[in-house]
This record gives structure tokens, sequence and C-alpha cells, in this order.
């Protein structure tokens, strides 16, 4: 098992011996233990039911897929395509996703623990109902234009992502870490009661509240 810390939180990674992963081809049906799934297509196809576990999937196109109460545990994603892709019911555990993208996609009513994203898009993604059941990390993503509405996010952390109108509705952030990310123009404030920033944070933080709230500022500076 692989560590890494972001911030102040561990996740537990898979560590994964190719040589006892069996070579499977894109699309799959059902079921994925111990594969390993290198370059294919399985676009606009739907998995349901199913459980992923300790598999690689790496140069996949997935582009449109309906996955529906999908249990992914000990498995790494590296350069896999979900855009526009529909994930619904998901439990992700011990799960590693590197230079991912998940442009449009729409992540809903799952649950997240020892989860890392690493430089994956999540632009104009969707997230609904997604709950950190333990350490989960974003670092280096992309999440400009991304919605999240009624997630409770206590054990996250963020670095080093851009979150150019991120939008928070109705979010539970408290214990989440977002030190080391540009927040001037995030929206929903009242979500991020009780996150942790640093000093350097303040004043793009400021800008983001004023702009919220409506706040307009009149007369002479001193």
């Amino acid at each position: 098992m692989a560590l890494r810390t972001v911030h102040d939180i561990d996740i537990e990674l898979p560590t994964l011996d190719p040589g006892e992963l069996e070579l499977v081809s894109a699309p799959w049906g059902g079921n994925l233990n111990d594969a390993h799934v290198q370059t294919g297509r399985a676009i606009r196809t739907t998995l349901i039911d199913a459980r992923l576990r300790r598999a690689h999937l790496e140069n996949l196109d997935l582009n449109g897929v309906v996955w529906e109460d999908v249990t992914i545990s000990g498995c790494r994603f590296d350069k896999v395509d979900f855009t526009a892709a529909r994930l619904t019911g998901l439990t992700l555990e011990r799960v590693h996703l590197v230079n991912c993208k998940l442009t449009w996609a729409h992540l809903s009513e799952s649950k997240l623990s020892n989860v890392l994203f690493e430089g994956c898009r999540l632009d104009a993604a969707t997230l609904d109902d997604v709950t950190t059941a333990g350490p989960t990390g974003f670092v280096g993503c992309v999440l400009v234009n991304t919605v999240l509405r009624d997630c409770v996010l206590d054990q996250a952390a963020m670095q080093g992502c851009r979150l150019r109108q991120m939008a928070f509705e109705s979010c539970d952030l408290r214990g989440a870490d977002l030190r080391g990310n540009q927040l001037s123009e995030v929206s929903g404030m009242s979500s991020l009661r009780g996150v942790t920033i640093e000093p350097a944070q303040l004043p793009g933080l400021t800008d983001a509240v004023m702009r919220d709230l409506g706040v307009i500022v009149r007369g002479p500076k001193g």
C-alpha cells in the first residue's frame, strides 16, 4: 500500500504488480478483478451493480459511459477519458486517478475514501451528493466551472488546483483544507464555513465574499 500526503491528510493508494494482472480488452462486461485494461474504447456503454477490484485502467476512451452502483477498490486509472460520463451511486476506496478527464461528467450519490485525483480535468463537471467517507485529495486538478451541490467533503484536501468560477451549493466543507489554491473566483461562500486556508489566500477570499454578497464599496480611500 502506497501512502500520499496532501496537506495534513494521508491517503492510502493501491500498489499494483503488473505481473499479477490479467490483460483484458475494453469494453468488458460485469466485474473486473486483478486486471489490466490497456488502450481501448467503451464509449456510451453501461455498467450496473459491478465491482472493480485491483485493476489498472489506462489510455481508455470511456466517453459518455453510464456507471451505476459500481464499487471500485484498489484501482488505478491513468489517462482515462470519462468526458460526459454519468456516474451514480459509486463507492471508491483506495483509488488513484492520474491525468484523467472528467469534463462535463456528472458524479452523484457517491462515497470516496482514500481517493486521489492527480492532474485530472473536472472542468464543467457536476458533483451532487458526494461524500468523503475517508481522506480524499485533489492535486493539480482543473475544476473550472465545476459545480458541487449538496456535498459533504469534510475529509477533502485541494492543492494547486484551478478553481476559477467554481460553485459550491449547499455543501458542508467543515474540515476541508483549501490551502494552496486561488479562491477569488469561487462562489457559494456559506459552504466554506470551517475550511482551512492560509494567510496568502485572504485577499482572494475577501474578493469572493464581497462578490458573493453583492457588496458595493464607495467613497475615498484612506
